[in-house]
């Protein structure tokens, strides 16, 4: 996806991508820059999320599946997560950064 990232931003206008793995620093920088924000969806809630998709509006470059651009109407889509903000704040690495201080304070020497 990330590869993807600032053209979708720059070219078309996209401000909120949605997905649960994160995105690479390149991809952080390119929202900051364009105001966009990377909202997490829990893993395994694929069912329940499709119960809230109205309508597919449309589908741009499926030959890209599964990075393929869907345009939903939804209804009360969610639960999500704004894991990176328009800002350059990522919850991802944040925890990461947290994660290694804390294996760092165990010295297992």
């Amino acid at each position: 996806m990330d590869r993807f990232v600032p053209g979708l931003l720059n070219t078309y206008g996209v401000r909120a991508l949605v997905g649960k793995g994160g995105l690479l620093q390149g991809s952080v920088d390119a929202m900051k820059d364009y105001g966009a924000v990377y909202l997490a969806i829990v893993g395994g809630t694929a069912a329940l999320e499709t119960n809230q998709i109205e309508e597919i509006v449309d589908v741009w470059w499926e030959d890209l599946m599964p990075e393929c651009l869907w345009k939903f109407r939804v209804r009360n889509f969610g639960p999500l997560i704004v894991a990176i903000d328009s800002h350059g704040n990522s919850l991802y690495r944040r925890i990461r950064e947290e994660a290694a201080k804390r294996i760092e304070s165990l010295n297992l020497d």
